[in-house]
């Protein structure tokens, strides 16, 4: 016993957006908290300091009716979420919210879905801008109001196993001075899902993991999933993740990412692949694009194919950061020619195979028949002709932001067995459970918005 430090009601594993709300709604429903945090920095990245702040539930205000919420993410999903996670989000999504500002963390109003954004929010220009900004002034604030709840934040502290004991759960910490041992009655992991290890990539997503953008904070690597199935907890949605499709220069430098991306050329036009066939079905969005496209043997080998109403069109309407102009602005490599076979010329494919790809997308859009296509193209997203000149490509890349399967919970944040039984005093939340993203075409509800799961799993521990 002497060798654990004991004096903690809750360790929090991770302190992004979803543990700091965790850990400050236990310490202040007058637990003793702990929060690891592997990374040293004070300014530790993350996936939680670099968003740009938006809490929605498929891309509606959490202010919407909770029934329609739930109808929402069941539709998204294809009815994949869980019925109990769905409905948690759906209704303690405006109280999240409350309980946001009333611990001093501001949220603006953007119009739209984007009702509730941290603030000051950057919604301007190209490339990677996250100080001072949105999640991170937001992290710098929930920090502040954890200190002063009496809590405690151990940075270089990388939990490495938990262990289950009579006396509660038992934490291995991993600290540059050497390994640290911890117990209390409940655990939270929250340490995100597993974006940033590419071992666990080729696992569970595509072969060709290290052809994927590596658009997250880069720190997590899935340590939270890996313990919770040490213990016996059950995953779910493990080959699905949520991103985007970008330039491919991307790959090289962070003036193209996380903003622009491409995912609504890709959506009004034709993807197409290195020998000039369209690779998936483009109607379904951006994100189930980029999941089709990490799938292929070179996800580094498509193309967007679009005419100049796309790209001055709708599908940049109303975006904050639309790819015309910025992705010019940007440096992006983008070629452009009066014709489709001199597109075709300059992208290095044969006039004719392009020109026919083209033409048969054009005639299945003109004749209504866009389901006889190979792959087929559904209408989720509006389909735009190819016609009017000029004509561009875009070479892209596929960029993961957040794996979408995890550890499964129910909408307490209790970790469940494979019999969905809760293992004791065990919680998860924020982007390392799974069950609420993702089904057959990666349904996405949100990110931020599973900080919900946070707050109703420190109630849980705290009997409320």
């Amino acid at each position: 016993m002497a060798n654990f430090e004991t004096g903690y009601d809750v360790i929090v594993i991770g302190g992004g957006i979803a543990g700091l709300v965790a850990a400050n709604r236990a310490a202040q429903l007058g637990k003793r908290v702990v929060v690891l945090e592997k990374s040293t920095e004070e300014k530790y990245r993350s996936n939680s300091r670099y968003t740009y702040g938006t809490f929605h539930i498929h891309f509606t205000g959490v202010e919407a009716d909770e029934d329609e919420l739930v109808a929402k993410i069941e539709a998204a999903t294809e009815g994949f979420a869980r019925q109990d996670l769905a409905r948690a989000v759906a209704k303690d999504g405006r109280r999240l919210m409350a309980w946001l500002r009333e611990d001093g963390i501001e949220l603006v109003n953007l119009g739209g879905y984007n009702t509730n954004v941290l603030s000051p929010p950057w919604r301007k220009g190209f490339g990677l801008t996250w100080q001072g900004y949105a999640g991170d002034v937001a992290l710098d604030r929930l920090e502040e109001n954890f200190r002063k709840r009496q809590g405690r934040i151990l940075r270089g502290a990388r939990a490495r196993a938990i262990k289950a004991t009579p006396a509660g759960l038992d934490v291995e910490v991993e600290q540059t001075e050497g390994v640290a041992k911890l117990r209390a009655a409940a655990v939270v992991i929250a340490d995100g899902g597993f974006q940033a290890n590419l071992d666990m990539i080729r696992e569970y997503i595509t072969p060709a993991a290290d052809k994927l953008l590596q658009r997250n904070g880069g720190t997590a690597v899935g340590d939270g999933l890996r313990m919770a199935q040490a213990l016996g907890a059950a995953v779910t949605g493990l080959e699905h993740f949520y991103g985007h499709l970008h330039s491919r220069d991307a790959m090289n430098t962070d003036r193209l990412w996380p903003r622009p991306y491409a995912d609504e050329l890709a959506a009004a036009g034709i993807v197409i692949d290195a020998s000039g066939r369209r690779v998936a079905d483009e109607g379904l969005g951006g994100i189930w694009l980029a999941n089709a496209i990490a799938r292929l043997p070179d996800p580094l080998g498509t193309t967007v194919i679009f005419d100049q109403a796309i790209w001055d069109g709708p599908p940049g309407t109303g975006h904050v950061q639309p790819p015309n102009p910025l992705m010019q602005e940007a440096g992006a490599t983008l070629h452009k020619a009066d014709s489709v076979a001199e597109l075709a010329t300059m992208v290095g494919l044969a006039p004719q195979r392009l020109q026919e790809t083209v033409d048969q997308y054009n005639a299945a859009l003109d004749g209504g028949t866009l389901q006889e296509l190979s792959p087929p193209r559904s209408d989720k997203y509006k389909p735009w002709p190819i016609r009017t000149p000029p004509f561009y490509a875009l070479p892209i890349c596929v960029a993961i932001t957040n794996t979408m399967g995890g550890i499964v919970v129910n909408g307490d944040g209790r970790v469940l067995d494979k019999d969905n039984k809760p293992i004791a005093g065990l919680y998860a939340a924020g982007s390392t459970i799974g069950g609420l993203d993702g089904g057959p075409h990666a349904g996405y509800v949100g990110g931020l918005i599973k900080a919900v799961i946070g707050l109703r799993a420190a109630e849980r521990i705290a009997g409320r």
